[in-house]
């Protein structure tokens, strides 16, 4: 419930939502053109300005600067057509924990904005400035806030059903899946950048001069004992480790090594857990201040008797069976709804409008096959989603950060 309440927030504050769930749309005779209208599910209907919204928010997401207006014709039909999926299948769940009569108390909403805004690092001023920046008031957001809490409560009144699964089937999952239980030889890092491009964030470090200033402020802080991860929250320039209070993850050694650089890697294996560097200067620009939050000197190889190990097994059978709960939750809740998409067949009826699109490189066309990768580069997500420094190679790590731990093993 808690991440579903986070999405809300990063999406709203951030994509400038007039509301994340299609409930806060309007109903039969409130809508204006046939055009205006993307889709309609039962009697409420969904704006195209609204799927145009949820695009802008997945652009920023990625690309703080980006807009709507940097799409070609048929990269915006592609992405339209990708996000109105994603409204149609929240409000067809949203209706259906409606009908359930699934209840949401006002303290419930009051607790999940006050936890997002801390999340978040927000003051109170701040939290208001987005919201106006996003076009929302803030009974709007409590609304978006309620409608996230309504779904997620209904999920998680189907997750109750899954059984907790059989000592046979835990020794079965282990036995076709042993590898992937061996714990490597690696680090768990921190980091907080600061990046002299022009990056459209708040307090954003424009220019060398700046960023130098900055990142020395930023040492300043913690080597007085601000917390290192509310500072990463609240002032470093990587978007994906920011929002992770600056958790990286865990790196095996043949990662560290190929993203930081053998010097680099040799270092934070000598470094205590806890421990922060100076700024560190990166090959592209950027600076660097590193946390040690782990360390794990010998790979270990997987046993289940192991407690950890049987408790991953646990919760990878009962995730894998939830997910096929909530999946099925879906096309039901789907097969029972009456959905009219106009979007659709305004594409269909108009193929001519879209033009040609663009070169690869968009964040929302289909990315290459990552078999297709030149040798030498890492396919998998491992690897920081920013260029980080390497004292060996100037090379930059092509791969999103992953922030679960547990994928990097």
């Amino acid at each position: 419930m808690k991440h579903l309440a986070s999405c809300i927030l990063t999406l709203a504050l951030v994509g400038g939502s007039a509301g994340l769930f299609a409930g806060c749309s309007q109903t039969d005779g409130a809508a204006g053109s046939t055009a205006e209208i993307a889709a309609r599910v039962n009697a409420v209907v969904i704006p195209l300005s609204k799927v145009n919204r949820r695009i802008e928010q997945t652009l920023k997401q990625q690309q703080p600067n980006a807009k709507l207006s940097d799409l070609s014709p048929i990269e915006l039909a592609a992405a339209q057509l990708k996000a109105l999926d994603a409204l149609i299948a929240e409000e067809i769940l949203l209706q259906r924990a409606q009908r359930e009569q699934i209840q949401v108390t006002e303290a419930e909403v009051d607790q999940a904005v006050k936890r997002q805004i801390a999340d978040e690092g927000l003051s109170e001023e701040d939290y208001r400035r987005k919201l106006k920046e996003a076009g929302l008031t803030e009974e709007e957001f409590r609304t978006e806030t309620r409608h996230a809490l309504l779904v997620s409560k209904l999920q998680e009144k189907l997750k109750a059903k899954v059984p907790a699964p059989s000592d046979k089937e835990i020794e079965e999952f282990f036995n076709q899946n042993k590898e992937q239980f061996r714990l490597e030889r690696g680090v768990s890092l921190g980091i907080i950048v600061v990046d002299p491009a022009d990056n459209g964030l708040k307090n954003d470090a424009i220019g060398e001069a700046q960023a130098k200033e900055k990142i020395a402020k930023i040492a300043e802080r913690l080597k007085a004992g601000d917390d290192f991860a509310t500072v990463a929250r609240t002032v470093s320039e990587d978007f994906q480790t920011a929002q992770n209070s600056g958790d990286a993850g865990f790196f095996p050694e043949d990662i560290l090594r190929q993203t930081f650089g053998e010097a680099l890697a040799k270092r934070f294996f000598n470094m205590t857990e806890g421990q922060i560097t100076e700024p560190i200067p990166g090959s592209n620009g950027r600076l660097y201040i590193f946390k040690l939050t782990g360390k794990r000197t010998e790979a270990i190889e997987p046993k289940l008797d192991n407690p950890d190990i049987r408790k991953r097994i646990v919760d990878l059978i009962r995730q894998q069976r939830e997910q096929i709960l909530v999946a099925a939750l879906q096309a039901s809740a789907t097969n029972d709804a009456r959905i009219e998409n106009y979007l659709a067949q305004r594409i269909l009826d108009n193929p001519i409008n879209f033009g040609s699109a663009r070169p690869a490189g968009s964040v929302l066309l289909p990315k290459p096959d990552a078999s297709a990768a030149p040798p030498n580069e890492p396919t998998n997500q491992t690897a920081p989603s920013k260029p980080m420094p390497a004292e060996t190679k100037p090379t930059e790590a092509k791969s999103s950060l992953d922030k679960s731990a547990e994928g990097r093993r």
